[in-house]
């Protein structure tokens, strides 16, 4: 029999297993709690050293064993008396006993995990979206953590937002592994700026008026008309052009009517003047005219020669150019990540998270149990833990030098972390500032921080559409050509909607029934 045929009949029968393996471990979840034990007798007291006028002293706690299920990226995994995880457990009181599976085969080890039913009192999973888990969380084979939040310090300050993105049919089931939501904006040449007598933008209209002077201005005092204000490129999914969208006030994505119900961006007023903002930039020539066959790759190298003076980005990426020695000499870049153009501050988010973790019910069946669980992932959220994780152990790895962390050996720090960093939550910002680095680092860390509080969301990002499942690469590659078409002059604003009505037509409005069914649902 052939692979791919075999493959074909494997995946259905897991399905079928993980589902009996789930319904039968949640069986007896109604059953009353065993009777409390009895007090102990005198004579137990008298054993531990205690009498009438000296009570015993309480017993030390014994560490809880938590077996644990996580993703690794390196060929070797770490040994188990290494030193950051003795750290761990004894700031949590825990024994754990850790599995580290690799990244390419996790979701294939998940599922049989789940089929066989000898799942660990924790794991991580890479995606919620992912139909075995579906399955299992409908099955009941999930704790659902959300009710639970406020009794822990650290995991009751979660993101609502980031909860909102991770929940499935508006219940919360995990606790996620934080990323930085709203790390995204524009890199520009700051000596340029400097170099015309400028300052950074905080309006589109100021924005507007510094690349028009990066195209006009000669900022690279060659003498010659070479530049252009911004570079952009040929993007798959307009992730970047969200960034300017969102300054308009336009939906991430999916926002919400006037009605309450569920819209794509493109519909919006905001997103058409977010349109016409980056017209005005082509029809004056002040970006790149090529920028709808431009791959991203070669957009980075243009900025970097000096062939514009900014460019929508990564925040991560200038300092990363700098420190690689890939800018052009005498190069400086910056940052900025959100304008107001009457709005208000807005940062366009993705989920702001990379994985989660959840609590099989097979596996920690009593509700005592489930809360010692949450108090270790709790836990992991202090303080002491979030630096273990992000420096190692203080004076091997790092010092401390006026509040902030100084690390030493990173090759070593790296080494000795392995992926324990797979265990920084950070649902809750307790960590030490890093000190010793360059001001655009800083500057960059600090924008991702302020940018968590003003994040726009995609609000249909826990749902799922069947018709996009099937027809999602057509309708966004609509999406795309109606942008680039209405930027470069092909069509007008007449010619704009009826594109947004063949949209809709192939699909579209399929796309938007199916989810607002759930976004309904989920709000009732």
């Amino acid at each position: 029999m052939s692979s791919k045929r075999f493959k074909k009949l494997l995946f259905p029968v897991l399905a079928l297993l993980i589902t009996l393996s789930l319904l039968a471990g949640c069986a007896g979840q109604n059953e009353e709690e065993p009777p409390a034990p009895s007090e102990p007798a005198a004579s137990e007291g008298a054993a531990n050293g205690a009498t009438a006028d000296t009570p015993a002293e309480p017993a030390a706690e014994e560490p809880f064993p938590i077996s644990m299920m996580i993703l690794t990226n390196n060929p070797e995994t770490p040994e188990k008396d290494n030193a950051i995880q003795k750290a761990i457990e004894a700031h949590t009181n825990t024994k754990l006993n850790i599995t580290w599976v690799p990244s390419d085969t996790y979701d294939e080890k998940t599922n049989l995990m789940m089929a066989s039913g000898e799942m660990p009192m924790l794991m991580y999973v890479k995606s919620m979206k992912s139909s075995s888990i579906l399955n299992a969380v409908k099955a009941g084979a999930f704790w659902e953590i959300g009710p639970h939040l406020a009794n822990y310090p650290n995991l009751s300050q979660a993101s609502e937002g980031i909860l909102y993105n991770a929940s499935i049919d508006g219940k919360v089931y995990a606790v996620y592994k934080h990323s930085a939501p709203a790390q995204v904006g524009v890199t520009y040449r700051k000596d340029w700026l400097d170099q015309l007598g400028l300052t950074e933008p905080t309006t589109p209209d100021e924005y507007y008026d510094m690349m028009k002077a990066f195209k006009e201005q000669d900022p690279d005092q060659d003498g010659q008309d070479n530049t252009y204000g911004m570079i952009y490129w040929k993007e798959d999914f307009l992730a970047m052009f969200r960034i300017a969208a969102n300054w308009f006030g336009s939906p991430n994505i999916w926002g919400e009517d006037e009605n309450g119900n569920l819209e794509p961006d493109f519909v919006t007023e905001a997103y058409m003047a977010a349109l016409n903002f980056m017209k005005k930039l082509y029809d004056e020539q002040l970006m790149n005219q090529d920028f709808a066959v431009v791959a991203g790759s070669k957009a980075n190298e243009m900025y970097l020669a000096g062939e514009g003076g900014s460019m929508f980005s990564s925040l991560n990426n200038p300092p990363a150019w700098e420190a690689a020695g890939k800018t052009e000499e005498g190069a400086v870049l910056d940052v900025f990540s959100t304008l107001d153009a009457g709005h208000g501050a807005r940062a366009r988010a993705g989920t702001g998270y990379l994985g989660v973790y959840m609590i099989p019910k097979k596996s920690v069946p009593e509700e005592a149990d489930f809360k010692r669980v949450m108090k270790f992932l709790d836990q992991l959220n202090d303080k002491e833990v979030q630096d273990l994780l992000e420096y190692g152990v203080e004076g091997t790895h790092y010092n401390i030098e006026d509040g902030k962390a100084i690390i030493g050996d990173r090759e070593m720090l790296q080494k000795d972390l392995l992926d324990y960093k797979q265990l920084q939550l950070k649902v809750v910002s307790n960590l030490t500032p890093e000190g010793g680095l360059p001001p655009l680092r800083e500057k960059v860390e600090a924008l991702k921080l302020s940018n968590e509080e003003v994040a726009v969301y995609n609000l249909a990002q826990p749902f799922d559409s069947d018709t996009y499942t099937r027809q999602g690469q057509q309708l966004d590659n609509m999406r795309y050509d109606m942008m680039v078409k209405y930027i470069m002059g092909h069509i007008d604003a007449a010619g704009y909607q009826a594109e947004v009505e063949k949209w809709m037509n192939a699909g579209g409005s399929k796309v938007i029934e199916e989810l607002n069914a759930q976004y309904q649902q989920a709000k009732s």
